[in-house]
């Protein structure tokens, strides 16, 4: 969190993260491509784009929380492995943290001085998305003062401070891209991966956010009159949330050869960024992360999920009849997963790596996405998400379970739960979302008939719970920071186990990552004014 920075260096850093690998493109090509960058003109149709692939939801620095919360596993970590051991977890780029991008104020800046409000208001947007999800790991930091070149020393204001200038700066970009005139907005169609500037998309995807950073800290009594005016806003705007379908997702355009899905390169059984291979086609080395946990995997199980196909791949080999195994997994076995932090010993379990072990659902889909693409992983030009469909209908189902949204609780449950199934295409064809949900309605009356209280409301004692439950499992694979979100605001439910690591640090999953070691010499009065952290009991504001 280094915020020590010119002007010039900051200019350098905006134009360089967009020029990298790139070619001359003419800028009236119907083959125009965003990635493909060259002029030097750091207007905002060039900076946009990459702001907009930074804020994806899945990559390569959270994939230690798809391991603690229970959907991942590697089975070879080390005892001592920071991530197993939870010794010393910084908010660093090694793997743990994505710091808010320095080129968004830039673009604030820029947007506003060039009269594009639509540009503005999404820089606005994008403020929100990674200053919330930096607060959600880390709590107090800088932010008024954050990347001012003047201040070499920036204070540190509370996260509870920056989730409410957030709301405030959600309210800004709302009216900006609602009352902006597209035609002065150079290039939007273009530059904006995600929406192509449609405006009732970009409200609906505000709306959703700010519904978002209002669920996180419903579990405070004290915050409930702030919600109470936080909702009627939203309200009264009046273009609703994401709806059924409807994902921010950005995809600059992904083309065979020369680029990837985000996602699809670090987490395919045709891995390229993190196996470090160039050709996706030939070279099968899945991420040795992106395998089953088996305590995800056993709920799914229990439930007789029809997901557990979708959300997991089958494994590679069979494992022979008879072979030693570290620990005991139900039916079917051709999905199977590892238990976090256990560390196997491939002489002694030589049926425990990651040619038995399942991986991420659809990771085989190597080809263009098309409708019978499904799974997690759809193709290698699939769409990197932002905020799903599947979030956004969990968060109006919780809304209007606590009442703070008109509707029938059960309904909105219900359709929630839907989407899991039309998001993953259970169906096998994404044209006609009524495949995938005759497979939900088979399943779920089953389990009513059942009387299964984590999948039926009838049976269910607790709605509530159930609701997280269903989230829990929906989320699997997709979006760990929100997961690890509801952990904590909800009591550290579901019941999540802890590494296993013999060596580990405490017996239960972190609450947030320490200051990182910049920040203490660079900052020190500052960030030692925080008091003394601690992973285990230091909260994060918006826990009760």
């Amino acid at each position: 969190m280094k915020k020590h920075i010119n002007k010039q260096i900051l200019l350098l850093l905006a134009m360089l993260s967009l020029t990298m690998n790139s070619c001359k493109k003419d800028w009236l090509d119907v083959n125009y491509n965003p990635l493909e960058l060259t002029d030097l003109k750091a207007t905002p149709d060039l900076v946009l784009p990459s702001l907009l692939e930074s804020c994806i939801a899945n990559n390569n620095t959270n994939k230690y929380l798809q391991q603690w919360m229970g959907y991942w596993s590697y089975y070879q970590n080390p005892p001592g492995f920071y991530e197993v051991t939870y010794f010393r977890i910084q908010a660093t780029g090694n793997g743990t943290y994505s710091e808010p991008r320095q080129e968004i104020f830039y673009l604030e800046q820029r947007a506003h001085d060039m009269g594009q409000d639509f540009y503005e208001g999404i820089a606005k947007v994008i403020r929100a998305i990674q200053w919330s999800r930096a607060v959600d790991l880390i709590n107090n930091m800088p932010y008024s003062e954050a990347y001012d070149i003047n201040i070499r020393q920036p204070k540190y204001d509370s996260g509870m401070l920056i989730y409410e200038d957030l709301m405030v700066q959600l309210d800004l970009a709302s009216g900006l891209i609602k009352n902006a005139d597209v035609g002065k907005n150079t290039k939007l169609s273009l530059s904006d991966i995600m929406f192509h500037g449609n405006k009732l998309k970009w409200l609906k995807f505000i709306n959703t956010l700010k519904l978002r950073l209002l669920v996180h800290q419903a579990n405070r009594t004290d915050r409930s009159a702030y919600i109470s005016t936080q909702m009627s806003k939203i309200i009264a705007e009046g273009s609703g949330f994401l709806e059924s379908g409807e994902n921010a997702s950005v995809n600059p355009g992904y083309v065979l050869g020369k680029s990837l899905s985000k996602y699809f390169g670090l987490y395919s059984s045709h891995n390229q960024y993190g196996g470090g291979y160039f050709d996706a086609v030939t070279q099968l080395a899945s991420n040795y992360y992106a395998h089953a946990n088996v305590f995800s995997m056993e709920m799914l199980k229990a439930n007789e999920d029809p997901r557990l196909g979708f959300i997991f791949s089958t494994i590679d080999e069979e494992v022979p009849a008879g072979a030693p195994e570290p620990f005991s997994q139900s039916a079917p076995l051709n999905f199977r997963g590892n238990t976090y932090g256990n560390y196997i010993d491939n002489i002694i379990y030589p049926y425990q790596n990651n040619t038995y072990v399942s991986a991420v659902g659809g990771s085989r889909n190597e080809d263009v996405v098309d409708p019978t693409s499904t799974g997690i992983i759809k193709g290698r030009n699939m769409d990197d998400w932002v905020l799903t469909s599947i979030e956004s209908l969990f968060l109006q189902a919780e809304a209007i379970q606590r009442g703070w949204l008109a509707g029938d609780a059960e309904q909105a449950y219900r359709l929630a739960v839907r989407e899991s199934f039309r998001w993953l295409n259970v169906g096998g064809n994404s044209s006609n979302p009524s495949l995938s949900d005759e497979v939900f309605q088979t399943w779920y009356d089953a389990q009513v008939a059942g009387g299964n209280p984590q999948v039926s409301w009838a049976a269910a004692t607790d709605k509530y719970k159930l609701l997280m439950v269903q989230k829990y499992h929906a989320f699997n694979g997709i979006e760990p920071s929100e997961t690890y979100v509801d952990y904590r605001r909800n009591g550290r439910f579901p019941n999540i186990p802890a590494s296993l690591s013999p060596q580990r640090a405490g017996s239960t999953i972190p609450f947030r990552l320490l200051y990182n070691e910049q920040e203490y010499e660079f900052n020190q009065e500052n960030v030692s004014a925080q008091g003394q952290i601690d992973v285990f009991t230091s909260k994060i504001w918006w826990m009760p």
